[in-house]
């Protein structure tokens, strides 16, 4: 025990020794393994909200590399971030007005989808903040470095949301008129909501084109493409679900009356 407290840190050291710590070390090759639980010690640790190092207007990628807060990556981050933000309000109208429920639709279902929805973009998010370096050969796919793969946004994601799409539209009936943003406070929300992605999706585009070579997946504009689809039957879906009205687009009678 003393040979292998001299290769710990000192602040563990106490922690190690102290008699109420049970120790099971177990040696795996030349690697020893602490596995401890801590009866009597109990870290505490406050994590801060500000840093103050974006107080000169820069801000970090998730690689530390610091650039303008005006950066079109951020721009993006920021887009993505707004459209959790709306999903979030979105689902929080849903259930205000759940007890409206009417027979045949499964209203829980779709806010299970939302919430799965924003972590995902969570994690776009990440990638996002991590642009793919350039490619070695511009007929190379550009990949990340081994030490952030972790942060690569997945395939095939968008197949869930056309999976979605399909089962929330065979419950719908058939969209034959153009309809407005309506449908009460969930409905409407669920729009605003479809209308930032959109935003969001030209934002990684624009990204993309500021470059010789893409600096974000295409698996990322796929899914903003197919999420705005999918926010779009969500809205018509809550919106009949919770009986409300569907308002359809009318051209105004532009004629001066004589």
């Amino acid at each position: 025990m003393q040979r292998l407290l001299t290769y710990i840190p000192q602040n563990l050291k106490v922690v190690l020794k102290d008699p109420m710590t049970f120790l099971k070390p177990l040696s795996i090759g030349r690697n020893v393994y602490l596995g401890a639980s801590l009866i009597s010690y109990v870290p505490k640790r406050t994590v801060k909200i500000y840093t103050r190092t974006g107080d000169n207007g820069t801000s970090s990628l998730f690689t530390g590399e610091r650039r303008p807060k005006n950066d079109p990556v951020f721009d993006a981050l920021g887009t993505v971030d707004e459209l959790a933000c709306c999903i979030g309000l979105a689902s929080a109208h849903i259930h205000d007005h759940i007890s409206r429920q009417l027979p045949g639709y499964d209203v829980l279902t779709v806010l299970k989808q939302l919430e799965q929805i924003q972590c995902r973009l969570l994690g776009m998010s990440s990638s996002i903040a991590t642009p793919l370096p350039r490619p070695e050969n511009q007929t190379d796919i550009s990949e990340r470095p081994r030490r952030y793969k972790r942060v690569a946004f997945p395939e095939d994601v968008s197949v869930e949301l056309e999976q979605w799409i399909d089962n929330l539209t065979n419950a719908l009936p058939p969209l034959k008129v153009f309809i407005l943003p309506s449908g009460g406070t969930p409905g409407s929300s669920i729009q605003l909501a479809r209308a930032v992605c959109r935003r969001a999706e030209r934002c990684v585009i624009s990204m993309n084109l500021q470059h010789e070579y893409p600096v974000v997946e295409e698996s990322v504009v796929k899914y903003l493409n197919r999420l705005s689809d999918y926010l779009f039957t969500a809205a018509r879906y809550i919106t009949n679900g919770l009986g409300f009205t569907e308002k359809t687009f009318l051209l105004p009678n532009t004629k001066s009356k004589k």
